[in-house]
């Protein structure tokens, strides 16, 4: 394989953005099965940015209403909580708008990567 240099997203302010959901794909690593969702901004200066934001690869609720991070953004991409037993579409979520709340997270040699803290319904 041929290295190539690669460039670091560039770092945004931290905030509050509109955005879709422009793809979502499956993978598997250390602690199982997930899916990365690819967020694009669709409004104000930074549209067209993509962040990522991955999701174990579990749909869960339990007794006390603890949510796992999948059901938090299917719930805010549909605007409704998923019931128990139902199945979800999760390709039906691509272009979905929504708001993302991007925070910076750490700085490894210099560079500054960024996470999708939540994932909120689109604005009214």
């Amino acid at each position: 394989m041929k290295v190539i240099e690669a460039d670091a997203p560039e770092p945004i302010p931290e905030g509050l953005y509109l955005a879709k959901v422009a793809d979502i794909t499956e993978g598997s690593g250390e602690y199982g099965e997930y899916l990365r969702f690819v967020f694009e901004i669709t409004d104000g200066e930074y549209i067209g940015i993509t962040r990522n934001e991955i999701a174990s690869k579990k749909l869960s609720k339990t007794r006390s209403g603890k949510t796992s991070k999948l059901y938090g953004f299917v719930k805010s991409l549909t605007g409704r909580e998923p019931e128990p037993g139902s199945v979800i579409d999760i390709a039906g979520l691509i272009d979905k708008p929504c708001q993302i709340l991007v925070k910076n997270d750490k700085e490894v040699e210099g560079i500054m990567y960024q996470r999708i803290e939540s994932v909120l319904p689109p604005q009214k």
